[in-house]
């Protein structure tokens, strides 16, 4: 039976783990699930993942020429880089081409005519390289509807002038995602605008087209041979031709019928056929299975790309003469030109100083991206619920079997080391796991489930003690001794003051300890307190000491009256009296219990040394009382209070029973029989009072004959009145009246006790 509280225990815990493991999944599931959560992630988890793994390096394929604010000045053109005259931009071409670049791609939109001169320099530099990509931008339109939607949102296309479209090698729009508060996504293809290819992707093409365009025609040869007649054998046929995004679009229809990235697929051999283009291949052909919309994976803070001022480009002959060479070639507005006008762009390496980045440097991390096949990759949403709950559950069981202080540990040392797997995925596979959610929302989550349910168990393992420690001390010493940290103060805790000391004992108790085992002896004895000590407790009193069948009580309070202590202690003992009658009623072994009662100064508070306290009233006060309780036996009583206690207080029905020396006492006191309440007592109890105390005036007169008769004539009423055959007994045995020498009168006969024998017996 002791085991079962004990599994009830465990079965609550396991319980509890498993609603905690449910809650923490289904909130970890919901948030990733919501906007909020997503945002969160963006914002947080995916911004410390960048700071972790800190600034890269870029490829060196990828060179921004910048319209920049020297630029303007050396050159003594217009801060406005849109009224520049388009005459520079075909000398900078021609410069480029010089060094035979791949691809060079303006991130300008030239949407107007300037002048012809200008614009016909601009065709004929563009028309000799075929190499140029320009940009055009998707201008937003809507119509009224009927229906639930009020206006049918729609996109255009506008390309730049006849002049320049049509001899460049494409157009594409380069339109960023919104975001609350910095880049983290660029849009590959827009569905709203007939999945058409954005900036970035156009010039990765481009660049793919003209670089591996022998390994493409390979490819189209082995998987769709009808389709290879189509195609002219070099680049450079293809350009003059045919539109290169028309090849393309052919070739994505092929490649959409087979897996580029299946290592035993026909077309995976062909592209492993052409190893210089490998990377490429594989890296467009994973594009094509992409959403619309990427994440940017950032090299670091603006100018980390390398980028040349437009002005240098121009005079390329100081630059390093294979700068460009074979490269992609990137011409945008830098974003400290016309800064009211060409605002630049937050990203997660803008908190670090401030600095924004121009849309060409966005323009050409997506394309690096691209390139290297390194553009992040979120983890899909069954794997992100998948981890999320298998966190969750290593949390719940981690709190249900670890102390609060090695939870934090583990949670700790399992968070850095997901916070490595995050790292390592995000830094080698461009792998994006979740971090703020697993991490700061779940993990936090335990940890202040389990602070609140340490807490809650420190109070109630407080309140458990306190209620322990209130059986063997008051509540408030129990709360002042709390207070104080260290042995010195502990012993010294106390305070003197003035109370009352009741002392108990049970008469038959060394029979019954003879006669009954120690385990029936300890049940009965504890029966027999459980009647005592709550009428001691609900009258204000506290239990001091318990020895064996011996009680000792005290009612001392600094901020009360003394009296009405005094009133409380009396009613306790009455109390007392009855719960022991009742007591005794109910179980066959006897326990006549003797009460005592004095009042006076004691020192209340801890005695002991620093190895071992006791909570105890010191004083004299505690040793009279002891006396006192032993004055019942001799005057066959059952509850005694001195003149201290009980002087003044009318309510109580009680009879002087006169003055005496105790047992190793020097000064005698008064005693009194507690008989009851005045308004309970019988009329009989009340006259038997007077008539003792009439006698008892003529004893301490040293009137002992008549004090004799008087207590005869008591005794014979009342046979077993205890006091009166005391009285009738010291009496017979003291010497001959004539014998005493003259009393004064004003001094009462007082009674040693140390010094009578017989009077005892």
């Amino acid at each position: 039976m002791s085991d079962q509280p004990i599994q009830i225990r465990h079965r609550q815990k396991t319980q509890n783990t498993c609603v905690l493991a449910v809650l923490i999944s289904l909130m970890g599931v919901f948030l990733s699930l919501s906007p909020f959560g997503a945002y969160l992630e963006e914002e947080m988890g995916l911004t410390w993942l960048f700071h972790m793994r800190g600034p890269i390096t870029p490829p060196e394929e990828v060179v921004i020429v910048s319209i920049d604010k020297a630029s303007a000045e050396i050159l003594r053109l217009p801060d406005d880089p849109e009224k520049w005259p388009r005459s520079y931009y075909a000398q900078l071409i021609r410069k480029l081409n010089q060094q035979r670049p791949s691809i060079i791609g303006f991130n300008i939109i030239f949407e107007e005519s300037r002048d012809d001169e200008g614009d016909l320099m601009l065709a004929e530099a563009m028309k000799e390289g075929r190499n140029i990509v320009l940009s055009n931008y998707l201008k937003q339109g809507s119509l009224s509807s009927i229906g639930p939607l009020n206006q049918f949102r729609y996109e255009t296309i506008i390309e730049p002038i006849p002049i320049l479209n049509q001899v460049a090698l494409g157009t594409a729009p380069f339109p960023l995602p919104k975001s609350s508060s910095s880049i983290k996504q660029f849009w590959a293809f827009k569905s709203s605008a007939g999945d058409i290819a954005t900036f970035p992707v156009a010039v990765f093409q481009s660049h793919l087209l003209k670089q591996a365009y022998p390994a493409i025609l390979d490819l189209i040869k082995t998987t769709s041979p009808e389709l290879s007649y189509q195609f002219p054998p070099d680049f450079e046929g293809l350009v003059n031709t045919q539109d290169n995004f028309e090849t393309l679009q052919i070739v994505q229809s092929v490649l959409s019928k087979q897996s580029l990235a299946d290592d035993d697929s026909q077309t995976s051999s062909a592209i492993k056929s052409t190893h210089d283009h490998t990377h490429l291949l594989k890296s467009w052909a994973a594009l094509l299975k992409e959403n619309d919309s990427l994440l940017l994976n950032h090299y670091g803070k603006a100018g980390t790309l390398t980028t040349i001022p437009f002005y240098q480009a121009l005079v390329s002959d100081i630059l390093n003469p294979d700068l460009f060479s074979n490269k992609i070639v990137l011409i945008g507005y830098s974003e400290n030109i016309m800064e009211e006008k060409n605002r630049g762009f937050y990203t997660v390496y803008s908190e670090q100083d401030g600095s924004t980045i121009s849309p060409i440097e966005l323009a050409a991390t997506a394309i690096a991206n691209l390139l290297e096949h390194s553009w992040l990759k979120a983890l899909p949403v069954s794997y992100q619920l998948s981890l999320l709950i298998l966190w969750s559950l290593f949390l719940s069981l981690a709190c249900r079997f670890c102390s609060f202080s090695v939870l934090l540990a583990v949670i700790a040392s399992s968070s850095a080391a997901y916070l490595s797997l995050a790292s390592y995925c995000f830094n080698q596979h461009y792998l994006w796991l979740p971090l703020f959610i697993p991490i700061v929302v779940q993990a936090l989550s335990v940890i202040l489930t389990a602070a609140v349910g340490h807490y809650l168990a420190g109070k109630r393992e407080h309140k458990n003690m306190f209620n322990a420690f209130s059986r063997y001390v008051p509540s408030d010493m129990v709360n002042r001794m709390a207070g104080h940290g260290s042995l010195d103060e502990l012993n010294s805790l106390g305070e003197l003051i003035n109370g009352v000391c009741m002392a108990s004992d049970a008469g038959q108790y060394t029979s019954l300890s003879e006669s009954l085992p120690p385990k029936a002896l300890s049940t009965l004895m504890n029966h027999y307190y459980g009647n005592l000590f709550p009428e001691v407790q609900q009258h204000g009193g506290i239990i001091s000491d318990v020895i064996g069948d011996a009680m000792l009580a005290i009612w001392a309070k600094s901020d009360h009256d003394d009296k009405a202590l005094r009133t409380q202690a009396c009613q306790a003992a009455l109390a007392i009296q009855q719960a022991v009658d009742r007591f005794n009623s109910s179980q066959p072994h006897t326990l006549s219990t003797r009460l005592g009662l004095h009042y006076g100064e004691m020192h209340l508070g801890n005695v002991g040394s620093t190895d071992h306290f006791e909570y105890r009233a010191v004083g004299d006060v505690i040793n009279t009382a002891t006396r006192i309780e032993g004055l019942n036996k001799i005057l066959g009583t059952r509850i005694l209070v001195t003149n201290e206690v009980i002087h003044d207080l009318e309510l109580f029905l009680k009879r002087e029973l006169g003055f005496f020396i105790l047992k190793s006492k020097t000064h005698p006191v008064c005693v009194y029989e507690l008989i009851g309440l005045t308004v309970s007592g019988s009329a009989n109890t009340a006259t038997r009072a007077r008539h003792f105390e009439e006698a008892l005036h003529l004893f301490q007169s040293n009137q002992w004959t008549q004090a004799h008769d008087s207590f005869l004539a008591i005794a014979e009423k009342y046979p077993d009145d205890g006091p009166t055959r005391f009285y009738l007994n010291y009496l017979t045995h003291q010497p001959a009246t004539s014998e005493q020498p003259p009393i004064d009168f004003k001094q009462k006969k007082v009674i040693d006790l140390g010094n009578i024998t017989t009077a005892l017996q």
